[in-house]
């Protein structure tokens, strides 16, 4: 795992492709990201993940493939 600090308008970079930059930090501690990732790459919030595999569980407790969007 690796834990970086950020200001606003400064970036990171994942897998030498995909920007993510801090665009706005709260005093609330939340921050807005920008993710700036190419049309075949798909990004979601980690919420979304975990219930769309749970979702996806079968009767028998085996994980399914989810159905794509299209």
């Amino acid at each position: 795992m690796l834990v970086l600090s950020r200001k606003v308008r400064e970036s990171i970079l994942v897998s030498e492709t995909i920007p993510v930059t801090v665009v706005q930090s709260a005093k609330n501690g939340r921050i807005r990201l920008r993710i700036d990732a190419p049309p075949g790459v798909v990004v979601l919030r980690e919420e979304l993940t975990s219930s769309r595999f749970n979702s996806s569980l079968s009767k028998n407790g085996e994980a399914e493939a989810a159905p794509a969007s299209a």
